[in-house]
């Protein structure tokens, strides 16, 4: 991989991590989690008062297989994502700009300046009972990928759109792994730390409303870059920071 390559991976890159980690944050994902864990594992509220060992066993292997449900969902949106940027290749130069212009967009939503009332529906899939077993949790992270479309929509739309712009699987696949990697690292810090986190969450919980707003910047930031010609600029500069020959 060249330099130029490895540049705007780089830039890509971390807004695609910050942006799942940010969208870990968020108020309709942050609350839900001790719920999630409670169904996926099949502790009861009692287990929490007094976990053993085997609970949180339990808790942190089914967090695993949630995580790589939603994991798989995003990675091949990724690189399905990325095959299609392929067919437009020559157009690339307006799919960049038209991919900032909406990325502000979306981070207009997000600042609550701008109404979009599809991302304001619930489009939450459930399952009247989950599956059995650690395959279980895995199908509730597909289920949790495909559907909680007002939190994880929009942030993931826009790292799809930056993925489009490489049109290479290996872009996309490195960008939603990012993502996914985002928004697992806090999942799986939850799950160790279940049997506190009501009472986390009632002490930070008013984090949810300013990751919201940090995640709107972030994506009118980067849509400004991509509209302007800056984007490619900041991948040149960190091109010449790199060492020569990587």
């Amino acid at each position: 991989m060249d330099s130029g390559s490895l540049s705007a991976m780089n830039v890509s890159g971390l807004a695609a991590f910050a942006s799942g980690l940010l969208s870990f944050f968020t108020p309709c994902i942050l609350p839900l989690v001790p719920s999630y864990l409670i169904y996926i594992s099949g502790i009861t509220v009692s287990d929490i008062a007094s976990p053993t060992k085997d609970h949180r066993k339990r808790v942190f292997l089914h967090s695993l297989s949630f995580i790589l449900g939603f994991s798989f969902v995003f990675v091949a949106l990724g690189v399905s994502t990325s095959l299609l940027g392929g067919f437009f290749a020559e157009y690339q130069a307006f799919i960049i700009r038209l991919g900032g212009i909406i990325l502000i967009v979306l981070g207009l939503f997000y600042l609550d300046i701008i109404k979009i009332s599809f991302f304001n529906r619930q489009h939450m899939m459930q399952l009247e009972q989950k599956p059995v077993g650690l395959a279980g949790s895995f199908v509730v992270g597909l289920t949790f990928s495909l559907g909680w479309t007002p939190c994880v929509g929009p942030a993931l739309s826009s790292i799809l759109i930056v993925a489009s712009m490489a049109g290479k699987t290996r872009h996309g696949t490195y960008l939603l792994s990012l993502y996914s990697l985002g928004l697992a690292i806090p999942f799986v810090i939850s799950s160790l730390l279940f049997d506190k986190l009501f009472i986390l969450l009632k002490r930070f919980g008013f984090i949810a409303r300013y990751a919201v707003k940090v995640l709107g910047v972030l994506l009118i930031l980067l849509g400004l870059l991509m509209v302007s010609s800056y984007y490619n600029t900041l991948n040149l500069w960190i091109e010449a920071l790199l060492p020569s020959g990587v």
